[in-house]
């Protein structure tokens, strides 16, 4: 008998696994579109304007930065980095998400973004994820931004 409910357990778990394996996938995150296409189109080309007035115009009054590491510098801190410099920064995005609801929503992309460090020319590469909610105007302000730079971890990523 007590083989016959071990045997009759593991048959169970087997199918469960076989179950849990085959069920449908999960749908993927939508394409930014609309209004939060539209807001990272608006920071890319303010960035390669270096347009730090519209950047931070697009920031609401209670925006929060969130760094790659954790911290919480000022927003501002965030527009004249990307604005600022000699040449200028040029930011190229894509793969963007995002979903909107009605007074709110987010976007997130990928991003190259070339600068000039230390003399030499530079690509970063990241992923910026962004909540917006609808100003008393209408428009659309950026709440949090979070910036993550892509990172090579030997052991973990791809071709280490």
């Amino acid at each position: 008998m007590r083989k016959s409910t071990t045997l009759i357990l593991v048959i169970a778990f087997a199918l469960a696994c076989v179950a849990l394996g085959q069920r449908a996938p999960q749908p993927q995150v939508p394409a930014a579109s609309g209004p939060m296409l539209d807001a990272a189109n608006k920071i890319a080309e303010a960035i390669n304007k270096q347009d730090a007035a519209s950047l931070t115009k697009m920031l609401a009054s209670d925006c929060v930065y969130l760094d790659e590491d954790g911290h919480s510098p000022a927003p501002a801190r965030w527009v004249t980095a990307l604005t600022s410099g000699t040449p200028a920064k040029h930011i190229e995005i894509s793969g963007s998400h995002g979903q909107m609801y009605s007074d709110t929503g987010w976007v997130s992309f990928n991003y190259v973004l070339g600068e000039t460090f230390q003399g030499n020319p530079k690509n970063v590469r990241g992923t910026a994820s962004l909540v917006l909610k609808k100003g008393a105007s209408g428009d659309w302000m950026i709440q949090m931004i979070h910036g993550a730079l892509y990172q090579k971890v030997a052991g973990l990523s791809d071709g280490e």
